[in-house]
């Protein structure tokens, strides 16, 4: 019997702005193609992905799930994916790389990694997030996307205020669990 072979997993670092740890990657260059990689890869933040066009699917490790025009992605980060168009198509993404815990530094008082803690525990039926069901996120990615686009005066204190809100309606989508240890403290408090 032959052996189950192991994919291929490959890292992305993304070098964030310190001050301001948002990168958006956007336009005609991000097309997906239809050719499925060979390789999974993961990234050291969080990938906020906004599909504009066709469908496709995303692929997270044995789980393939599909996407169409409309969708936003949400994938944490060390989550190993790819992401391949539907045959014939290329649709076209734009994707927004955050480090949540380096945005809010200064702006709480966490402990450091709590909130790429709570963004891991996004639930596999909401790696994926239509419009139609979710339009509070899709409304936010889309303002966040408009924001880093535009980079109109004081963007950069919009984004984190946009950011801010989307993180929350991920947590209402999937609160996190308290574990033993954490009895008495609210898991989804910053």
């Amino acid at each position: 019997m032959p052996a189950h072979k192991r994919p291929i997993i490959e890292y992305r670092h993304y070098s964030l702005p310190l001050n301001f740890s948002v990168f958006l990657l956007s336009g005609d260059r991000w097309r997906i193609s239809e050719v499925k990689s060979g390789r999974l890869h993961f990234h050291n933040c969080l990938e906020i992905g906004i599909c504009h066009t066709d469908g496709g699917t995303m692929e997270f490790e044995d789980v393939c799930m599909p996407f169409k025009a409309g969708d936003i992605t949400c994938v944490p980060k060390h989550l190993p994916h790819t992401t391949y168009s539907s045959p014939g198509t290329a649709s076209l993404w734009s994707y927004i790389f955050v480090d949540l815990d380096e945005l809010y530094r200064n702006m709480f008082n966490y402990q450091p990694g709590s909130l790429d803690r709570a963004m891991s525990a996004i639930r596999e039926n909401h790696l994926i997030m239509n419009k139609e069901e979710f339009p509070k996120v899709y409304g936010l990615a889309t303002s966040i996307l408009e924001e880093l686009k535009n980079q109109k005066s004081n963007y950069q204190i919009s984004v984190r205020g946009l950011m801010l809100a989307l993180y929350v309606e991920l947590l209402r989508i999937n609160p996190v669990e308290s574990t033993p240890k954490d009895k008495g403290k609210n898991p989804n408090q910053v």
